[in-house]
């Protein structure tokens, strides 16, 4: 083709772009992603033939929801302090450095603390580092009762004891993350060089998970608080206790089965995920001198909080298809699959085909089962459930402020409809 006639091919892309964004130009944001057919955005449904491969590439793209990366973003305004590098001061240690460089070798290799460390890293839309955001914003909203002890230049009107104590909160979670990692090693489940560099990963997990384990109790100790420390203690021996709830695995997985309930749900999460969010949010407010009953509150919203974003995780796989396509792998003892099983007990059936190892099972035929039935719907019901419940306990004992503000749009940011 010679220049003349691309130059013209060029012009005339140009002027069909031009005419076609002139007729949508007074379309608002609103209905630019309105679905007016179920299926095509309107400003698709107007595109010129020209542009026909356009609404092919926007198909693939999945539909984002920005609210949660908005309340999180304008939740560090307010606090001011950016929770994603809450634990960065430990991770860019000498000590950290060096098992970083150890850590290149396990590429290649299948060990999840890989997975960990890209998560850690890339933390988008996991949001793995948003629990200190939390304790942040319950300092910031309760206020502090003892003001001659309070850094009155400490911006974000949280002290700085408050502000390790996020730090801190987020240093357990992290090691504890990283401990999940390792992986049971069996001679009869790896050949020889899988054997070996799923055992250095593990050392390696063990090794920096108990770094910042160390570093999170020798700030526990410099808090001067023997009650703090009692609670933050006992939800770091909350994470093991839940290690040993249900059967599992030769991997560890839990495995489903015919008496689950969702009581056990409950306990479980509670011990693995919410007792250290509970406990940290009742930590704050013990720092800043609140009474007892303002101390349970603290604890019951973070219980809450933390049981409603466990159930939004439990629902991922079954709403987010586009991250967790059909036949990856699902966790069996999630809400949606629970709570499905109450009413189709051929879950059962599909499971026991599995054998020893869960990863064995036809994850996309129990992902087809669960969609079918109401499991997911009660599942959203119960992250409602506790979103809600979260949010009677700050309206009970917060007053409206930025702070309160801010919990407001993470809790419903969480609520999916």
């Amino acid at each position: 083709m010679s220049v003349g006639v691309l130059s013209r091919c060029v012009l005339v892309v140009r002027g069909g772009c031009s005419r076609w964004a002139a007729s949508t130009t007074n379309v608002t944001q609103q209905q630019l992603f309105q679905q007016t057919d179920g299926h095509t955005p309107l400003h698709l449904q107007t595109t010129p033939p020209i542009l026909s491969s356009v609404r092919r590439v926007y198909s693939t793209v999945p539909q984002k929801k920005p609210d949660w990366n908005r309340a999180v973003s304008d939740a560090e305004k307010i606090v001011g302090y950016p929770t994603s590098y809450l634990t960065l001061r430990s991770l860019l240690s000498d000590e950290m450095s060096n098992i970083a460089v150890h850590m290149r070798k396990l590429v290649g290799s299948s060990h999840p603390l890989l997975k960990t460390a890209k998560r850690l890293i890339y933390n988008g839309r996991t949001n793995m580092q948003t629990r200190g955001l939390i304790v942040l914003l319950i300092s910031k909203a309760a206020g502090h009762l003892n003001p001659e002890e309070f850094e009155q230049d400490q911006p974000g009107g949280v002290s700085l004891s408050q502000r390790s104590l996020a730090e801190i909160t987020e240093m357990i979670h992290t090691a504890h993350l990283i401990h999940k990692g390792v992986v049971n090693l069996s001679p009869t489940v790896f050949d020889g060089t899988t054997f070996q560099d799923m055992e250095f990963g593990n050392k390696i997990a063990i090794l920096s998970g108990d770094y910042l384990l160390a570093n999170a109790c020798t700030g526990l100790a410099a808090l001067r608080s023997t009650k703090v420390v009692e609670l933050i203690s006992t939800a770091i021996s909350d994470f093991m206790e839940a290690e040993f709830i249900g059967e599992r695995d030769n991997q560890g997985n839990p495995i489903l089965n015919a008496d689950i309930t969702m009581n056990d749900w409950e306990e479980k999460n509670f011990l693995a995920a919410g007792s250290l969010m509970a406990k940290s949010c009742q930590a704050t407010l013990v720092l800043a001198g609140h009474s007892e009953e303002m101390q349970s509150k603290g604890f019951e919203f973070g219980k809450q909080i933390a049981l409603a974003w466990q159930a939004y995780s439990d629902l991922q796989p079954f709403t987010d298809l586009y991250r967790h396509p059909p036949g990856t792998s699902i966790d069996l003892t999630s809400a949606p699959v629970i709570l499905h099983l109450q009413r189709d007990k051929s879950l059962l059936d599909i499971v026991a085909k599995a054998g020893d190892s869960m990863e064995n099972c036809d994850f996309k035929k129990i992902h087809q089962l669960v969609m079918s039935g109401h499991g997911v719907e009660a599942a959203k019901d119960l992250c409602q459930s506790h979103a809600q419940a979260a949010l009677n306990v700050l309206h009970e004992v917060i007053d409206p402020s930025d702070a309160r503000t801010a919990l407001e749009n993470i809790i419903n940011a969480l609520r999916i409809y």
